[in-house]
């Protein structure tokens, strides 16, 4: 699903998905965008922030409010870089974030990214699941590959609003990303450890 208030826009994200093949439905705003969600639910939704009537961060506010398709992944499209804070706040909520003018090239890796880490996530639990691993240690797995993801995308996104030149002199905006990396390292080690621990269960099965 692609949101934006801009019919142009949405004519142009549509027109570079729908030459790869993806099937499209279009939402000119945030208030269309959760009435379609009540009848057509997508993978993928690339979601607008600037909008007059519903904007992008109150429409991902419900959409994770709502069962039925809370779990949906979401791609926020802005025209400006995100704050150190509101990354903070809300990276948990997306799998990716576009700066506008979005190319071709960029839209199609990103949406591609997160395909391919939902399939290898979902292959890797079913066979967790058919090897007799309880469903505690698959969601603890699910849980710390999350983590792993949006601690990284809160890293790349802090990169790209913390210059340089302010990460050498700002002590706070050091400490940060600091922070950030070393959750990211014990994140991955977690996880590394229980899907080693599952792998081997699942190769026991076999």
């Amino acid at each position: 699903m692609v949101v934006d208030d801009e019919p142009d826009v949405v004519d142009l994200l549509s027109l570079m998905l729908e030459s790869q093949g993806y099937d499209i439905i279009t939402a000119y705003g945030g208030s269309q965008c959760l009435e379609k969600l009540e009848h057509e639910i997508p993978d993928l939704i690339l979601l607008d922030l600037i909008m007059p009537d519903v904007d992008g961060w109150e429409v991902l506010d419900r959409i994770r409010q709502n069962e039925r398709f809370k779990s949906v992944s979401v791609v926020i499209l802005t025209a400006k870089q995100l704050t150190a804070e509101v990354v903070q706040k809300k990276a948990p909520y997306i799998a990716e974030y576009l700066v506008k003018p979005v190319t071709k090239g960029g839209l199609i890796s990103a949406i591609e990214n997160i395909a391919s880490c939902s399939r290898e996530l979902k292959e890797f639990t079913d066979a967790a699941k058919s090897a007799g691993v309880d469903q505690a240690t698959i969601d603890r797995y699910i849980e710390l590959d999350q983590q792993v993801g949006t601690y990284k995308r809160l890293s790349t996104s802090l990169i790209q609003t913390f210059t340089k030149r302010r990460l050498e002199t700002d002590g706070s905006a050091k400490n940060t990303m600091d922070s950030i990396k070393q959750l990211i390292s014990l994140r991955e080690r977690d996880l590394a450890r229980l899907r080693a621990e599952i792998g081997a269960r699942i190769k026991a099965g076999e």
